[in-house]
Parts: structure tokens; C-alpha cells; sequence
């Protein structure tokens, strides 16, 4: 007797409209997907509300930071890299 397939209990991976990679002083390397809304209220522009949450984010962690950059996910283009304490847009 064959026994019900189980449901799939694995979350969904979130893919957000940007991802950030971030190079910490130590070495140590982590991406970063972006969560577009805040989820209580709607935002006028996603994209610019995850980019500005990692910038906050870049801020808080501060000089243990080397390098951190801002990619769009769709297109795969750099959008911003933070280097020695400075934000620089594009490419």
C-alpha cells in the first residue's frame, strides 16, 4: 500500500529585488537578500526601500565592514559598493 507523498514543509527562498555582498575586516564574506516592504504598511518603491535598509545596515556594523556591494537582482548590475567608508554609485 502506497502511503501519501508528505507536503513540502521547506520554506521558500526569499529573493528580493537586490541582494548586498558584504566583506567584513576579518575576511569573513556574506550575501545578503533584500526584504522590499516592511511588511505593516506598503512602500512607494520597493527597491529603493531594500537599498536604503542595507545602506542602514552598512551604517550600524560600521568599521567592521571592508567592503560591501549593492546588486540588482534582475539585471545582475552593481548598483553601489561602499569602500573605506564611502558610498559610490554605479560602476
Amino acid at each position: 500500500m502506497n502511503s501519501p507523498a508528505m507536503p513540502d514543509t521547506t520554506p521558500p527562498k526569499h529573493i528580493g529585488l537586490t541582494k548586498c555582498w558584504i566583506v567584513w575586516t576579518n575576511g569573513w564574506k556574506k550575501t545578503y537578500q533584500s526584504f522590499d516592504s516592511s511588511g505593516r504598511y506598503e512602500v512607494a518603491d520597493p527597491r529603493e526601500y531594500g537599498i536604503r535598509r542595507f545602506k542602514k545596515l552598512v551604517a550600524k556594523w560600521g568599521n567592521t565592514i571592508a567592503q560591501a556591494i549593492i546588486y540588482d537582482n534582475q539585471t545582475g548590475e552593481k548598483i553601489e559598493s561602499f569602500q573605506r567608508g564611502t558610498w559610490i554609485s554605479g560602476d
